[in-house]
């Protein structure tokens, strides 16, 4: 029992890399071509759907998909109404496991896992790192929540569990409610519908509590999702509710529906349509679940234009991903290079502008265990939006555009680089001075005089790129002097008292005023850049305000 219960554990950790692993590389590879190739994929409801399809058959599973589906949807591979349709298909796709039995993918996995995994750490595969690493990261998630089942299955098949089973037959709400608590235990509704399939060929179910049995196996699977995905946020977490919701109505139409037609209160139900098709009571389950993922995801689907909205308004995209979010760029704006140019230089100024998010963690970070987490988040937010202009700026490259736009695009590119070190900077200046901010002593001092001076500097930097004003950049110049004397004078006054700091204080500071140099260096030297593409920009009205979409 010991070693399933562990099984199970090490199942859930492999689980969770794996999607972490997986969602990571889909943001390194949210190229424009992908982004344009998966829309193509699903650009309508019976393509999304048909992907669905596919992805159940790869995946084997409603919880597999959806963190894949939500690290696409967070590297902006597919849109969550899209993903939600996708997802549709995946909850049919899924009953076929039940008419075929089984199917072990373990070989496919480990395969998967074993190539992958080898390709990543060889220097002659390195341009299709990323490409291995999402593989790597599905094969640890599938393989992940194939120890999960193996280690939850065997309760399954306790004498408890089937004698329970067995005497409560002749219930079909509490056949119902069993199945849904079984899932909650074993992660797999395909494994309650096996027992469900294992009762009915021992002649202890019949094809009504086979049925029973079914419906709440997909009610169980709804709580299972959402305990499962309770950490995710924004748009994420929208696909995870309309999974949940996708099962929520399929009980609301099919358990009523069941409990009257049991009842003899109408004529014809669930019971009647399933018999119908099977008078098998095994094959009843695995048609249980197809009329119920039918009726489910059906209803889902058609109400998908009213039901995202109420979900979008529920669970509000969050800022980290808005910032994430292009507001300038559209995949098909090649067409017109210098029009491209134009909006990827506004798209990078409004990246400038968002430095004021990391610098107003840093001043108040509240908790500092909150603080590191919060400034994770949103350097990874603006780091996914760099990305995005990045890539715009190397397709420029090799676009037909003038002499004077290819001045331009170089020094956008000069700045996207110099925003780089920027972010990196600020964000592991923040990380080594984060934990003492609150110190009453001499390195809280020392730690919050330094990132008040970084904030007054990034505040100041973000107005400029977000109004472009004179007076501002006049001041800006002035407050993005060399801070290397300054730096030199706090580790002399400070190292040298031996007695004012402890040990691991004192390289704490040393660290930190090399950063505070550094970043200061970056700063004044993005400010030149800036300054001069305000300058150069100026005559195209691209040295304007930032619209309101920023």
């Amino acid at each position: 029992m010991l070693l399933d219960v562990t099984t199970a554990l090490a199942g859930l950790g492999l689980f969770f890399l794996g999607a972490r692993t997986l969602g990571d590389a889909l943001k390194r590879l949210a190229g424009r071509r992908v982004r344009v190739a998966v829309a193509r994929s699903t650009d309508g409801p019976l393509k999304a759907a048909g992907m669905g399809l596919v992805m159940a058959a790869v995946t084997q599973s409603t919880q597999v998909a959806t963190f894949i589906l939500a690290g696409m949807i967070r590297a902006a591979l597919i849109r969550a109404e899209r993903a939600m349709m996708v997802m549709t298909g995946v909850n049919v796709g899924v009953c076929g496991l039940l008419f075929v039995a089984t199917f072990d993918v373990r070989i496919v996995v480990y395969a998967v896992i074993g190539l992958s995994g080898i390709a990543m750490t060889r220097t002659r595969f390195a341009p299709w790192r990323d490409q291995f690493s999402a593989l790597f990261g599905a094969g640890l998630l599938l393989f992940g929540l194939g120890l999960l089942r193996q280690g939850t299955v065997p309760i399954a098949g306790l004498d408890i569990v089937t004698g329970t089973m067995a005497a409560i037959s002749g219930h079909d709400i509490l056949v119902f409610l069993a199945a849904a608590l079984l899932i909650l235990v074993v992660q797999s509704s395909s494994a309650v519908g096996m027992i469900g399939i294992s009762l009915a060929g021992a002649g202890l179910f019949g094809p009504e509590q086979a049925i029973a049995l079914a419906f709440g196996a997909n009610f169980g699977t709804a709580l299972n999702m959402a305990l499962l995905t309770r950490s995710m946020t924004g748009r994420a977490r929208q696909l995870a509710m309309f999974q949940v919701l996708v099962n929520l109505v399929g009980t609301a139409v099919t358990l009523p529906l069941l409990l009257a037609e049991s009842a003899g209160l109408i004529g014809f139900g669930p019971i009647g349509a399933i018999a119908a098709l099977t008078g098998d009571a095994g094959r009843s389950v695995a048609w249980a679940f197809l009329l119920f993922n039918l009726i489910g995801a059906g209803l889902s689907g058609l109400l998908l234009p009213w039901i995202a909205p109420v979900l979008a308004r529920i669970w509000p995209v969050t800022r980290v991903e808005a910032d994430a979010q292009p507001a300038f760029l559209e995949d098909g704006m090649l067409r017109d290079p210098a029009g491209a140019l134009d909006l990827a230089i506004l798209e990078q100024r409004r990246l400038v502008a968002h430095l004021a998010h990391l610098s107003a963690i840093a001043a108040d970070p509240g908790d500092p265990a909150a603080g590191r987490g919060a400034m994770a988040q949103r350097v990874d937010g603006l780091l996914t939006l760099h990305g995005r202009i990045a890539e715009v700026l190397r397709d420029l490259g090799a676009a037909d555009i003038s002499a004077a736009a290819y001045e331009r695009l170089a020094r956008a590119v000069a700045n996207h680089q110099r925003l780089d070190g920027v972010i990196h900077t600020f964000a592991e200046l923040a990380g080594t001075l984060i934990d003492r901010l609150t110190d009453p002593g001499v390195m809280g001092r020392v730690s919050r005089g330094m990132l008040d001076g970084v904030d007054a500097v990034v505040m100041t930097l973000a107005e400029v790129a977000q109004s472009a004003d004179a007076d501002e950049r006049m001041l800006l110049r002035a407050m993005t002097g060399d801070r290397a004397e300054t730096m030199g004078r706090i580790r002399s006054s400070y190292l040298a008292a031996e007695e004012a700091l402890a040990p691991a204080d004192r390289g704490r500071l040393l660290l930190a005023t090399n950063l505070c140099e550094r970043l200061f260096w970056m700063l004044g030297s993005l400010v030149e850049g800036l300054e001069a593409e305000l300058e150069a920009g100026s005559e195209d009205g691209v040295a304007l305000p930032l619209p309101e979409a920023a």
